[in-house]
């Protein structure tokens, strides 16, 4: 008598537990690489769920997620950016033409804000880029061409342009949401038009000259002064000495007569016979005595 066959064989149950088990594996898998994002050092996470950004994700390493579509990891570069936009002409408010080659670095400070209204970087540094040509046309059209080629001294010079530019960039960005700061604005090169070169050459050797005169009259107002104190000096030099030699002469004369009437009073007849007998002597010297 036959016995009936089945179809779940030892052999074709020893075939399909593999399979199965790379199967559970490679689902397993998908499932930990939809739910699962690692967020690199410099950069934070953006968790949109519905496109709507919940959650903010700053901590770098292996982070957990919804699988797609209900939430979407949009990575965020934090770390400061440069941005060098080609040279540009501007004008300034005595209409000189000038090119300045001018740079921009800013960073990220609110990434919500920045999925919202700029998204990427390209697109930031396009938004940035003509704000940073608006706010020099601004800035430069306030001071005449001076401020660029004046010296440190002045009220208005190179690098306070750079200060009015960074802060006027900072301010646009803020105003239009971007969520971005602006670390500083720089001049890498001033150039300017072949009909400005004159007109540069005259301010720079003006000023040269202005501050050659300042100076040469600081220095004759010190020496004036030195020779002043000089002249004071060597009149209270003199008056001192003066008084020293009268002070002397007198202590002398005082020190001759006390010694002269020692001498009397020890022998007051050899004394005058001395004394009548230089002052003849005196009297005498160089004079010529017929006998």
């Amino acid at each position: 008598m036959n016995r009936p066959t089945t179809h779940g064989s030892p052999a074709r149950l020893g075939v399909a537990r593999p399979t199965l088990l790379w199967l559970g594996a490679a689902v397993l898998g998908v499932a930990g690489w939809a739910c699962t994002f690692t967020v690199p050092e410099g950069t934070v996470a953006v968790v949109a769920r519905f496109g709507d950004p919940e959650r903010l994700v700053e901590d770098p390493g292996l982070h957990f997620k919804w699988p797609a579509p209900a939430d979407v990891v949009y990575p965020i570069d934090i770390r400061t950016h440069l941005l060098d936009p080609p040279v540009a002409e501007f004008l300034t408010l005595d209409q000189k033409n000038v090119e300045l080659d001018a740079f921009v670095a800013w960073r990220v400070n609110d990434p919500r804000t920045f999925l919202t209204s700029l998204r990427t970087r390209q697109s930031a540094d396009d938004r940035i880029g003509d704000l940073l040509q608006s706010a020099l046309i601004e800035v430069l059209k306030r001071g005449p061409f001076s401020d660029l080629v004046g010296e440190p001294g002045r009220e208005r010079n190179l690098d306070v342009v750079r200060r009015m530019a960074t802060e006027e960039v900072a301010r646009r960005c803020q105003e239009n949401s971007y969520g971005v700061a602006i670390e500083f604005v720089g001049l890498e090169r001033i150039t300017f038009p072949e009909d400005n070169k004159a007109s540069v050459e005259r301010s720079m050797r003006a000023a040269r000259e202005g501050f050659a005169a300042q100076y040469r009259s600081e220095g004759n107002e010190r020496a004036s002064k030195i020779q002043t104190e000089a002249k004071l000096e060597e009149s209270r030099i003199l008056a001192d000495a003066r008084q020293e030699s009268l002070r002397i002469r007198g202590e002398g004369a005082a020190e001759a007569k006390r010694i002269e009437n020692e001498s009397i009073q020890l022998n007051p007849e050899l004394y005058w016979r001395l004394r009548s007998a230089e002052i003849a002597e005196s009297a005498l010297r160089g004079a010529l005595i017929v006998l």
